[in-house]
């Protein structure tokens, strides 16, 4: 790989600094303590935490929630999703969609898919793939089972909160921080963020603005493919015929041509020199929050937020994540965009018995962005068993060469929300929450027409037009719920919370397809006298939990509940691409127009502890899914899919989760998750056997951080600190193939100063340079056989991290 001298420099200086960094802190170590006098340890610092929509700390919450607050995320360096991810046991990764930007899929406890994960930004659902810096966040939250009461459709496995960071009246303070760093593989990273706040009336109404804009190198290079290596049908009849692979399927007979044989052919476009960090991206964007006293205990918060990314190319490998060249026949870009908005205002009225929060916002994001796909029709138009003859007959030639061809995908989708709820605050042993919740979303999502030209030439007129494929889909969803939990001490050690969600959805679709890949113009509903297909729900989700305060030190607690997932509807699935597919499945198209939503039951039980003098918390967990009507993505081999409802699966696990400060300046966590998902009624689906493994989750996550901190000077402190992950093995499926994603570990180190006005950290970030098949992509195009795209993190990382404050 490329490695300019800059880049070569930047290593060198960072390198040695960090390990310079090490040596010296340790060095300065024993001389700074003889000088310090021991403070007082005060415990471990208190987290208070709104997973139950009413204040309450961690050690008291009836539930498993992990909880990182803004100093942890800025020590450990998190920016993004999967930096803080890491840290929470039962927590996998997925992809689920195409592309880049709207197929993250994090699954908790093995509750794996698209929409069941429920995702905030403080009080507004936002899509599970979006993905917003995290920078100016107050802290993370963590949700593990499914908060179908409180949080309603799309959180059956849990939810993850982002809490920002409120304007404060009094004080005006703010922070600045960069980075820059180099990134194996690739080139120069950087990033400069700010914060600021500022009182504007006192007592009344303050304002608080972050901004941030950053670049990452990208790490895979495109080089020219000179040559075609596979098999063809014998078109002539002669030749040395190589029998059937195993890996293709039986030659199909038509025309008298019979057999396969193995061809290489050379690539007749022009060659390219290599073009290097294909995958650059840019992103930026600012918040802006405010904060009013508009009359006596009653507070207005509205806030806008806005981040938009550009990204040059795909970050996915070609095969294995170990590779970090992509084979093309042609030079082309496959670039991307996303930005999206939100716009939100909340209204807090503080009573003596209780506190009404009415909360509105309006989310809008739009995304585009293309693949190559000469790729996969190359490969597609000389092995497919129908179209290969097909070319054959009408052409007379044994091969079809490459041609240039970029498929995009674009996507507008908003959300209008609107929740009110009143939270008691009373004197006696009864509390409640009970609210109205109303969201309305709306989805156009399109291919637009991806063209092949002189294609429909090359294939002796089977692609008119040169029209590979085009779409337009609408989705519109309307969801409508009254929710409420209500708790009730029984004893000063026992209490009981009882509480549920009724809704009502309301979802319509109507898509639109045309092209070659599609069998020309299909439409969904397929009954014309329809204009969209329609579909609506009622349900109830109940929760009961009960909690026990055995000790000072111990709680224990117990529930019970339910989530769901809101159903759909799917596009065409064309015959001639996908018909010795659908004939094996014994699969009519037009019965899996339509899906409905699925439900879960979770029954859990845990213990919260402190002990040893508040120097050590201790939480663990087990629970037991059963998940019946699983709405399952089915990604054929033809390059399309389908969701339907089929069978039903079992999830039961543990969790455990530990943070100590066994000597002053030092803490430590870990953090263990184990879950078995396993299918137990595949209810006739085809290929899905009871006893098979549910797709994207690991079967073992364990996450461990140690941070030190001790004085190495007058008001400087020095820093050391490492954190760790391990993801046990996966399954993925993609193109009908079940594959293996194996375990991986990472370790990033980090050594700095401290001032109570600035911090100077070195970082490595993937010390190991562990390359992790976190996910499969489905790809925009479709998958080519034989090279499947690959979801992996970033190779080893070496930086310099600079924060002041004023």
């Amino acid at each position: 790989m490329r490695e300019s001298n800059t880049s070569n420099l930047w290593r060198k200086l960072t390198g040695s600094t960090c390990f310079a960094a090490l040596i010296a802190t340790g060095a300065l170590t024993p001389t700074a303590y003889a000088q310090e006098a021991e403070e007082a340890f005060g415990g471990l610092e208190e987290i208070v935490i709104t997973a139950s929509k009413r204040e309450q700390t961690l050690q008291e919450a009836g539930m498993a929630v992990t909880a990182i607050g803004a100093q942890d995320l800025e020590r450990m360096g998190a920016t993004e999703f999967a930096d803080f991810a890491v840290r929470v046991p039962n927590l996998g990764f997925g992809n689920e969609s195409d592309g880049r930007f709207n197929s993250n899929s994090p699954a908790i406890r093995g509750v794996f898919g698209a929409n069941t994960t429920g995702f905030y930004i403080d009080d507004t659902p936002v899509p599970m793939s979006v993905q917003p810096r995290v920078i100016d966040v107050s802290r993370v939250e963590v949700l593990r089972g499914p908060q179908g009461s409180l949080y309603g459709a799309r959180s059956m496995g849990g939810t993850i909160r982002l809490i920002t960071q409120q304007p404060e009246y009094n004080e005006t303070f703010g922070s600045a921080h960069a980075t820059l760093s180099t990134v194996k593989e690739g080139d120069i990273n950087w990033s400069v963020d700010a914060s600021v706040n500022l009182p504007v009336i006192e007592d009344k109404l303050a304002v608080r603005v972050t901004g941030y804009y950053g670049q990452n190198s990208g790490v895979y290079d495109r080089v020219y493919k000179p040559t075609f290596d596979g098999f063809v049908i014998n078109d002539l009849g002669e030749g040395a015929a190589a029998g059937p692979s195993e890996d293709l399927p039986p030659a199909p007979g038509l025309f008298g041509l019979d057999e396969w044989v193995p061809t290489t052919f050379n690539n007749p476009a022009p060659a390219f020199d290599k073009n290097e960090n294909v995958d650059d991206e840019r992103y930026g964007g600012f918040q802006l929050t405010a904060k009013a006293e508009i009359a006596e205990n009653l507070t207005f918060i509205p806030k806008f937020m806005y981040q938009k990314i550009e990204a040059d190319g795909l970050p996915f490998a070609d095969i294995s994540p170990e590779n970090f060249t992509q084979e093309r026949y042609f030079d082309e870009d496959e670039a991307g965009m996303e930005r999206w908005w939100l716009a939100s205002g909340t209204l807090k009225w503080d009573m003596d018995t209780g506190s009404i929060t009415s909360s509105t916002s309006y989310f809008d994001r739009f995304l585009d962005e293309g693949e190559e796909e000469a790729t996969f029709l190359t490969q597609l138009l000389n092995t497919h068993p129908v179209l290969r003859p097909l070319v054959g007959f009408f052409t007379g030639n044994d091969r079809v060469n490459p041609i240039s061809s970029i498929i995009t995908e674009n996507e507008a989708f908003t959300s209008f929300v609107h929740e009110t709820r009143y939270t008691s605050a009373y004197d006696g042993p009864f509390q409640f929450t009970a609210g109205v919740f109303y969201q309305r979303t709306k989805n156009h999502l399109q291919y637009p027409p991806a063209l092949a030209i002189g294609l429909d030439a090359e294939t002796g007129g089977l692609v008119p037009g040169d029209l590979i494929f085009q779409t337009e889909n609408f989705f519109n969803t309307k969801e409508y719920a009254v929710f409420g939990e209500a708790t009730y001490d029984i004893t000063e050690a026992v209490s009981i919370t009882a509480g549920g969600r009724y809704y009502k959805t309301e979802t319509d679709a109507f898509i639109e397809s045309d092209g070659f890949a599609n069998d020309g113009p299909s439409r969904v509903p397929g009954d014309l006298s329809l204009d969209k297909v329609k579909q609506s729900e009622t349900g109830f989700n109940p929760k009961v939990l009960v909690q026990a305060n055995v000790s000072e030190e111990m709680d224990v607690y117990a529930s019970a509940s339910k989530g769901f997932r809101i159903g759909g509807a799917n596009g065409n699935l064309p015959a001639t691409l996908c018909g010795a597919e659908l004939t094996a499945l014994n699969l009519n198209p037009a019965d899996v127009q339509t899906y409905d939503s699925d439900s879960l039951w979770s029954y859990e039980a845990g213990v919260k502890s402190t002990l040893a003098d508040n120097r050590v918390s201790l939480n663990a967990a087990a629970y037991l899914i059963k998940w019946s009507d699983i709405s399952q993505q089915n990604r054929l081999g033809c390059g399309f899919q389908y969701i339907a409802n089929a069978g039903k699966a079992e999830i039961k696990g543990f969790e455990v989760e530990m943070m100590a400060a066994p000597i002053d300046g030092l803490t430590l966590t870990f953090a263990l998750g184990y879950a078995d998902a396993k299918i137990t009624d595949p209810e006739g689906v085809a290929g899905v056997l009871a006893g098979d493994e549910l797709q994207g989750v690991p079967n073992w996550t364990v996450a461990a951080s140690g941070e030190y901190i001790f004085p190495v000077g007058s008001n400087t402190d020095g820093i050391l600190r490492a954190d760790f992950n391990h993801y046990g093995r996966s399954f993925s499926t993609n193109n009908g193939d079940q594959r293996t994603r194996p375990a991986w570990t990472a370790l990033n180190l980090r050594a700095g100063v401290i001032r109570d006005d600035w911090e100077v950290t070195l970082f490595v970030d993937n010390l190991t340079n562990t390359h992790a098949n976190m996910a499969d992509s489905r790809s925009i195009a479709a998958e080519t056989s034989g090279r499947q795209r690959v979801v992996s993190n970033r190779p080893r990382t070496i930086g310099l991290d600079v924060r002041t404050r004023f």
